[in-house]
């Protein structure tokens, strides 16, 4: 994928997450799964030149394009899947 593109879908999927981490203040669980997808998309982010996913075996396989983990963060978080 392209840098500039990851860059504009990361921005997006942080600002959403962190629109529910305030409004979930009082919640625990909800801000627990904040976390957990921090750190999921955190583990599959794109690197080296061909920005292949280092968690995501199927991504290595694939030219470009995004692994599945962040395929479903951009159709719910920033699409409204």
């Amino acid at each position: 994928m392209d840098e500039v593109l990851f860059g504009v879908l990361a921005e997006n999927i942080g600002k959403y997450l962190d629109g529910v981490d305030r409004r979930a203040e009082h919640s625990e669980e909800l801000r627990l799964l904040v976390a957990a997808w921090r750190a999921l998309l955190d583990l599959h982010r794109p690197e080296g030149r061909r920005g292949s996913c280092a968690g995501c075996a199927a991504a290595r396989h694939r030219k470009g394009g995004m692994c599945s983990v962040w395929r479903v963060a951009n159709a719910f978080f920033v699409r409204g899947g």
